[in-house]
């Protein structure tokens, strides 16, 4: 599995891998891009363009976030819809652990869909949830 880095500004790095299922995006740090949709949506939306081409599962991966502004939420939610409107495949794992995750990231749950194509999971940082 090879990782590359995809995007990082100040305290917030993102890293991509890739499996033969899935194609993750992994954030770390801290999240205050002030502009996110402007910064963060372009690279989501890469990422969820190629693993559409080749049938892989986009899995966003926030355990490795201490922080996240509210901007930054705008993107995941623009990529939440574009997904349910269409036939991606998304997961969105967050940490269980950090009080702040689990409140805000089970929020968005309505996003779910019943043939499970998108997924919201609270799970541990050391899981390696795909």
């Amino acid at each position: 599995m090879t990782s590359i880095e995809r995007f990082s500004e100040g305290a917030l790095s993102i890293q991509e891998t890739g499996t033969e299922t899935t194609l993750t995006l992994r954030f770390q740090g801290k999240s205050i891009v002030r502009s996110a949709n402007d910064a963060l949506l372009p690279v989501i939306l890469d990422t969820m363009e190629r693993a559409a081409k080749q049938s892989l599962r986009l899995v966003l991966d926030f355990r490795g976030l201490t922080y996240m502004n509210s901007s930054s939420f705008a993107p995941i939610i623009k990529v939440l819809e574009k997904a349910r409107m269409g036939e991606d495949h998304v997961t969105i794992i967050y940490s269980s652990e950090q009080k702040w995750q689990e409140v805000s990231f089970s929020a968005l749950t309505i996003f779910q869909t019943q043939d499970g194509r998108i997924t919201i999971t609270g799970a541990y940082h050391d899981e390696r949830t795909q």
